[in-house]
């Protein structure tokens, strides 16, 4: 399932990132939004015990994802302005980078934009590098319902009704089970 990742604007999207992030590294550092971070919109420290060393996390939204011609173009130029920024990060303990987008990579090898950006990323950032796209993220969210419901711009159909039924259907429960599972059988097979 594809979500409306657009919907958040960018200060939500970079929220939601913030949010996916910490379900994956709890010790998450989130940093505010809209203003100099230093290519930094989070990071987390590898090891506790006085180790300095740490990955930074950078948020990249762009607004219509889906129409632009080469949005991967885009990405690549983004990745250019931010590797000098990730580079002065280096001295400092940054030892892995992750860049997370709403466009959506493709994967056609070593043409696609997947192998694309990634190839740029190992040339310019001289850490092991890495960026979520767009499927990356729908998939991480499939799973995490409670994310769903902190950003509900994200809910889809499906989700609504999995709430309608996991709450409990009181009378007549299975009747109602039963055409909420019809109408969504009938939408599969038009979708």
């Amino acid at each position: 399932m594809d979500y409306p990742l657009e919907e958040l604007g960018p200060e939500g999207f970079q929220q939601f990132c913030q949010s996916l992030l910490v379900k994956e590294f709890p010790k998450l550092q989130c940093f505010p939004i809209a203003q100099p971070d230093g290519g930094r919109d989070g990071l987390t420290y590898l090891q506790e015990s006085g180790n300095a060393k740490f990955m930074v996390f950078q948020v990249k939204f762009a607004r219509k994802p889906l129409a632009e011609k080469d949005p991967h173009k885009w990405l690549s130029a983004i990745m250019e302005e931010e590797a000098p920024k990730i580079q002065k990060l280096i001295p400092r303990g940054a030892s892995r980078f992750l860049l997370l987008t709403n466009i959506p990579g493709t994967s056609h090898l070593d043409a696609g934009s997947i192998d694309q950006v990634k190839a740029i990323m190992e040339k310019a950032i001289p850490i092991p590098s890495d960026c979520w796209w767009r499927d990356d993220l729908n998939r991480r969210l499939d799973s995490s319902w409670d994310l769903k419901w902190s950003y509900p711009a994200l809910m889809r159909g499906p989700d609504l009704l999995r709430a309608v039924i996991e709450s409990g259907l009181t009378e007549q429960k299975e009747r109602r089970e039963s055409a909420i599972r019809a109408f969504m059988r009938h939408q599969f097979t038009q979708d």
